[in-house]
C-alpha cells in the first residue's frame, strides 16, 4: 500500500501542529511537493537493482550546480562523502568495471 503525500509529511508531524493545517494548506502542500522539480539535468539515470531477497535504487544525476553556497555547506555537513557504505561502494564499482574495461579493451583489439 503506498502511502499519500499527506501521510509522510503530516505523519512523523507533532499530532497538534499537523491537525492544524486548513484544506487549502493540505492541498498547496501536496501540490507543491508532488510538482515535477524545475529544469531537467542532462544526465538523469535511475535503476533498481535486485540484491538477493532485497531490491536497491542506484541514482546518478548530473548537470550544471544551482545551489547556493550555503546549502552546498550545509548538505556538505549533513551528508558526508567519505562514509564506510560510500567507500565500500566506489570499491566495489571499481571492482566491477576494471573487468568489463578489460574485456571490452580485447574484444576491440581482436576486432582491429
Amino acid at each position: 500500500m503506498q502511502r499519500t503525500v499527506r501521510d509522510r509529511v503530516l505523519g512523523p508531524m507533532d499530532t497538534e501542529v499537523a491537525k492544524s493545517f486548513t484544506e487549502a494548506q493540505l492541498r498547496e502542500l501536496e501540490r507543491v511537493l508532488t510538482a515535477p522539480a524545475s529544469g531537467r539535468l542532462p544526465i538523469d539515470i535511475r535503476i533498481t537493482v535486485p540484491f538477493f531477497w532485497r531490491r536497491y535504487f542506484i541514482t546518478f544525476l548530473a548537470g550544471p550546480e544551482q545551489r547556493s553556497v550555503q546549502r552546498l555547506k550545509e548538505e556538505r555537513a549533513k551528508h558526508a562523502l567519505w562514509t564506510f557504505a560510500n567507500a565500500c561502494s566506489f570499491v566495489f564499482v571499481v571492482l566491477l568495471f576494471i573487468p568489463t574495461f578489460i574485456g571490452l579493451v580485447h574484444i576491440f583489439a581482436f576486432a582491429g
